[in-house]
């Protein structure tokens, strides 16, 4: 329960609780891995309920009601797995490219509170990956967990590195550039 308050106290920008979180005694990869399986299934279902008239197509129920659908579940969690490994390693090389010490295990440890807030723009997210317009609150939930995730990586961060606020928020900005510049690169606009 202590772990689960500090995770909350975390995703609302709580120095102490990242500070806490970031221990190397502290033992949350249990917990850590639970959110990383719910982002994932949130994901899956997202897209589930997105493509669910592709999924309605198919002739046997088979593949209908069990295989496709445990194959968006499965892509899923890969996907967010390995968006945790590629955004922790984006905040270490932003870190390291500042002077910082790096401590990829405490950053990938924390990467996963910083992943919470992506399952409010996860219709964005799929809606932009089958090609379906975005209505506003769709943009306006992506804009909020981007923002959000931005703010809780600068703190981690600032926490981890024992950065100055203004290096923490430069390190994570390099970070989200160099991550939106790939994804233009492997998927450019139609």
């Amino acid at each position: 329960m202590e772990k689960t308050i500090q995770i909350l106290k975390a995703l609302v920008l709580n120095k102490e609780a990242i500070r806490k979180l970031s221990e190397p005694n502290s033992n949350w990869r249990l917990l850590s891995m639970c959110i990383t399986v719910l982002l994932g299934l949130g994901y899956g279902y997202t897209a589930i309920s997105i493509n669910s008239e592709t999924i309605a197509s198919f002739e046997t129920p088979l593949l209908r009601d069990t295989i496709v659908p445990a194959l968006f579940l499965f892509f899923g969690f890969l996907m967010i797995l390995i968006t945790k490994v590629g955004l922790s390693l984006l905040l270490w090389a932003g870190s390291k490219g500042l002077s910082g010490q790096g401590l990829l295990k405490i950053l990938y440890r924390n990467t996963t509170v910083a992943l919470i807030p992506s399952i409010i723009a996860l219709p964005a997210f799929i809606s932009l990956q089958v090609g379906s317009p975005l209505t506003p609150i769709m943009l306006l939930s992506l804009f909020v967990a981007v923002i959000w995730i931005y703010l809780i990586c600068s703190k981690v961060v600032e926490v981890t590195q024992k950065f100055v606020p203004w290096r923490a928020y430069l390190a994570v900005l390099l970070a989200f550039i160099f991550y939106m510049s790939i994804y233009y690169i492997v998927l450019p606009p139609a």
